[in-house]
């Protein structure tokens, strides 16, 4: 009976543990860290288990308290799961996030530009945008401390040689000289947890570009 109690957390637990697993065996992941009430749960139950395991490969009874354990356990994990699966585990709800991040910074950036004539070139000032549009949130990706990753601005000499190395959440900007033209190019997450520029339906790395036009 205990035995089946201990499979019961093992099972509504799962995610919890498969989450924990994958945010180690990436540089990056996204949503929320597994939640510590579940992974005590499941060691709860495991211990347990083993205790009463071994008393009864020597024959002995198990004392009380740690069928106890397994019972709260068991209790705790129902608890815990009351409000279901958490959402946002998965690199495509990251990538949606960054690019709705993106494509609104963008949106008032065309809007400066055709009333200004010109964009800004200094990183601050884009980089005040972006406070602004994401409302000082940062990205959905965490780190394997589980750390969040905020979003950042980072200028670039060439849309032609982009860094390899800008993690998720990172938005590289191209700005023309006199700020007549830019570049948007957002970093997401790949699904094995690398920094992966978005990209278009077709597989094209997707940009979003701005241009004076006096017209």
């Amino acid at each position: 009976m205990f035995g089946g109690f201990t499979a019961l957390c093992l099972v509504a637990n799962w995610p919890e543990l498969e989450h924990l697993v994958r945010t180690q065996l990436q540089p990056f992941h996204a949503g929320p860290p597994p939640r510590p009430v579940l992974l005590l749960a499941v060691l709860a139950a495991v211990v347990g288990m083993t205790v009463v395991l071994v008393q009864a490969v020597r024959g002995r009874s198990a004392r009380l308290q740690w069928s106890l354990l397994i019972l709260g356990a068991l209790v705790l994990s129902l608890w815990g799961n009351r409000e279901g699966l958490v959402a946002g585990r998965t690199a495509d709800s990251a990538n949606l996030k960054i690019l709705q991040v993106a494509r609104e910074l963008h949106g008032r950036t065309v809007d400066t530009l055709q009333a200004r004539g010109a964009a800004p070139e200094d990183v601050d000032s884009w980089q005040a945008t972006l406070e602004q549009v994401s409302h000082g949130l940062p990205t959905p990706v965490r780190t394997r401390s589980f750390a969040s990753l905020p979003f950042v601005i980072q200028k670039v000499a060439s849309p032609d040689a982009l860094p390899a190395e800008a993690p998720p959440g990172t938005l590289l900007l191209y700005v023309m000289q006199g700020g007549v033209a830019y570049e948007i190019h957002p970093v997401g997450v790949s699904p094995s947890g690398e920094p992966w520029r978005l990209q278009e339906p077709g597989g094209e790395p997707l940009v979003f570009r701005g241009a004076f036009n006096p017209d």
